[in-house]
C-alpha cells in the first residue's frame, strides 16, 4: 500500500529540487528569446530557495511553510510570465509545474491520518 505521507515527502523534495534547478537553468543557460542568460539573475532566484534546503529536505515543517511562501511567490511569477510572455511561456509552464507539485506534496505530507482501529 502507498504510504501517502512518504510519497508527499518525496514529491515535496523533488519538486523542490527542480524548482532550483529550473531557476539556474531559465535564467542563466537558455538562450535569450526562453531565458535571458543572466547568471546574477539566477543565483539571485536560486538562493531563497537554497537557504531553506536543509530544513526542506528533512522535510521540518517550519522550513516547508517558510518554503511554501517562497514558492506562491515562484508561482505568481510564473503565471505572470505565461499570461504576459509570449516568449517565456514553456519555461514559465514548467515552473508553474513544479509549483503545484510541490504544493500538492505538501497537502499529502500533511494528511492527516486516521487512527488504526484497534
Amino acid at each position: 500500500m502507498i504510504e501517502p505521507r512518504n510519497t508527499g515527502r518525496q514529491l515535496i523534495r523533488f519538486s523542490w529540487a527542480g524548482l532550483v534547478f529550473w531557476q539556474l537553468c531559465w535564467h542563466a543557460i537558455l538562450p535569450p528569446p526562453l531565458g535571458s542568460s543572466n547568471w546574477i539573475l539566477a543565483i539571485v532566484a536560486a538562493v531563497p530557495l537554497l537557504l531553506l534546503s536543509a530544513g526542506v529536505l528533512k522535510t521540518r515543517h517550519k522550513a516547508l511553510v517558510w518554503c511554501t511562501f517562497l514558492t506562491m511567490l515562484y508561482f505568481i511569477i510564473a503565471v505572470m510570465e505565461t499570461w504576459s510572455n509570449a516568449e517565456q511561456r514553456i519555461p514559465a509552464v514548467i515552473q508553474v509545474i513544479l509549483s503545484c507539485g510541490f504544493f500538492l506534496g505538501l497537502l499529502l505530507f500533511n494528511r492527516p491520518v486516521p487512527p488504526k482501529p484497534e
